[in-house]
């Protein structure tokens, strides 16, 4: 299975391709500017290295969510524009399975955390088994003193809203491992390896299936709704 996997859900952007299910290039900027300046750049440039071009990709497979709305709209549009051109197949992966995924199998609990903006966070908990890549429970936004209580003893804490309130979680939870700053960003590899998992069966989404997974309203839907 060769594999375009991107990531926009985040501050970051990161892209990555598979060949034969083996990881060949990687590629995450994390300067913060808007992903409509960097990802198709970062697309054409991995294609180049790889000396690789579309029509040489089986699937692609991109964050769908939690994360920031319009991160999340460039690179499912994007995505979609491409395998629609391609006539392949898509792979929704969950933002928060992406961030835990490098941490489990080493024995501990992993909790993802985003920061949601509005003083809240939007996590999930995992067991930290190796095969355990779907959540204990629903995937919640609220804030972060509530995911606090929420955190396993001793779990692996990771992504934006865990470098964000590291000082609530250092109170609030003493045992857990708050990951660095390298550990806080999704990596496409990550989303690939999920997906890959994903084609095995195959368990594939249809262009048009693929939405963004928002878990809560924007602004302008909760203004809107306010009005009415």
């Amino acid at each position: 299975m060769n594999l375009l996997a991107v990531d926009t859900s985040t501050t970051s952007c990161s892209v990555a391709l598979f060949g034969g299910g083996r990881l060949l290039s990687e590629t995450t900027v994390t300067d913060g500017k808007t992903h409509s300046v960097h990802l198709l750049p970062l697309i054409h440039d991995l294609f180049k290295r790889s000396r690789w071009a579309l029509a040489d990709v089986n699937a692609i497979a991109v964050t769908r969510g939690p994360g920031t709305f319009t991160g999340l709209r460039i690179g499912i549009s994007t995505v979609k524009g491409l395998a629609a051109a391609a006539r392949i197949p898509v792979v929704g992966v969950g933002s928060l399975a992406a961030l835990a995924f490098p941490h489990l199998g080493k024995g501990r609990a992993v909790v993802s955390l985003i920061d949601a903006r509005r003083g809240e966070v939007y996590f999930a908990c995992y067991t930290g088994a190796a095969d355990a890549t779907d959540p204990v429970g629903p995937i919640a936004v609220a804030a972060p003193a509530a995911a606090a209580d929420a955190v396993p003893d001793g779990a692996i804490l990771v992504g934006s809203g865990a470098g964000l309130y590291r000082d609530l979680f250092h109170a609030r939870c003493p045992r857990a491992q708050i990951g660095d700053d390298v550990q806080h960003v999704i990596r496409a590899a990550s989303v690939g390896r999920l997906a890959l998992a994903r084609t095995i069966d195959p368990d594939l989404d249809s262009i048009a299936a693929l939405v963004p997974d928002y878990i809560r309203k924007s602004d302008a839907q909760i203004q809107m709704s306010g009005s009415c």
